[in-house]
């Protein structure tokens, strides 16, 4: 649990807030379908970088003002 919480506080130091979320439960696959572990980081890597292109697009809409449908 020690390191549960440790591996927590890094990954907010980083700010990784999507990898933060999923990571157990990505690991807990990753474990049932005998992933390596470069799958699981690539796992998590795709998911982090795809939130942050989403919250990008959503915050630029948003600035530019335009009108949504």
């Amino acid at each position: 649990m020690a390191n549960n919480q440790l591996l927590i506080g890094y990954l907010k130091e980083l700010h990784v807030p999507t990898i933060r979320e999923c990571f157990e439960d990505i690991a807990q696959t990753a474990e049932q379908e005998s992933l390596s572990y470069e799958c699981y980081l690539l796992e998590l890597a795709e998911r982090e970088c795809e939130a942050r292109r989403e919250r990008r697009i959503s915050r630029l809409l948003r600035e530019s003002r335009l009108p949504l449908e």
